[in-house]
């Protein structure tokens, strides 16, 4: 697989190698990779228990008595 990056990433990228950070190119871009995949599907998750929850509170009628209160 090639990849064509942007100067300034290529240098951050080399940056963090020379700092001794990642062994070399290849461990550092598979560790951001791997995170990056790692936080969409932990947000993918997280909005999927939310639309659950949504949906409780929708069915259960909730949504309603808080947004609008007896005034009796």
């Amino acid at each position: 697989m090639n990849v064509i990056l942007s100067p300034a990433i290529e240098a951050r990228i080399e940056s963090e190698v020379s700092a001794g950070r990642y062994r070399d190119r290849n461990q550092l871009i598979e560790d951001a990779l791997r995170d990056f995949l790692d936080r969409r599907q932990r947000g993918e998750s997280r909005a999927q228990a939310l639309r659950r929850v949504a949906q409780a509170v929708d069915d259960a009628g909730l949504y309603e008595r808080v947004l609008l209160p007896d005034r009796g």
